[in-house]
């Protein structure tokens, strides 16, 4: 209840390692594989478009456990009418849906420090590859466009997004962050703005030191 009282109910879940978004009447469950590029992942749709009621019963039903309702959706038979099975017994009007994400990519957390480098760079700029070229140092001149912008009131005074930050948003499935080259120049947009602009470089990153056992 704390979760839906959010101003955006939407998160990550570390285990098991999902996304949440109880935006709407809908429950909204997408899967994060241990896999570090995520496209296709599944993506579960539970609720009623009427009423928040339904869904809230069934997460009563399940004990308030995410990991049984995922057990019972995987359960599921999703090739005939899902109003017939038991998990959704308790409310006629809840409907499931199972699909896959296919809206844009998806970099589960876990995996951001396991991103491999860019060999080459991308024919589109999507939010996977411009965490590959952050996480790995592939750039430079890291600069802030939101400061150049003409505006009635001052920008000098905003702070310049950290790398963290930076990642965060990219992260973020309702930021939909995306790349474009200019001049030479990677502009990472925010929806239609560029917030942020950088210099990449296909050069080697430094070589991260690795945990040893004995000294």
């Amino acid at each position: 209840m704390d979760f839906c009282r959010r101003e955006v109910p939407y998160c990550f879940i570390e285990s098991p390692e999902c996304l949440l978004d109880f935006q709407s009447t809908f429950l909204k469950i997408t899967l994060l594989p241990t896999n570090t590029i995520v496209h296709d992942a599944i993506k579960y749709s539970l609720g009623s478009r009427t009423s928040m009621e339904p869904v809230w019963r069934l997460i009563k039903g399940c004990n308030w456990q995410l990991d049984n309702i995922l057990a019972g959706l995987e359960e599921m038979d999703f090739t005939s009418n899902v109003r017939d099975n038991s998990l959704i017994s308790a409310h006629t009007d809840l409907s499931v849906r199972k699909y896959f994400n296919r809206e844009h990519c998806i970099v589960a957390p876990s995996n951001l420090g396991l991103l491999p480098p860019l060999s080459s760079f991308p024919a589109i700029w999507d939010p996977l590859s411009i965490n590959q070229l952050l996480s790995n140092q592939q750039y430079t001149d890291l600069r802030d466009e939101r400061k150049a912008l003409p505006s009635q009131h001052s920008r000098s005074s905003l702070p310049t997004p950290t790398l963290n930050e930076i990642r965060l948003m990219l992260l973020d499935p309702v930021e939909q962050c995306i790349g474009q080259i200019h001049e030479k120049r990677l502009h990472i947009f925010r929806g239609k703005q560029a917030f942020v602009s950088l210099i990449p470089s296909l050069s080697k990153p430094k070589p991260r030191l690795k945990k040893q056992s004995k000294f």
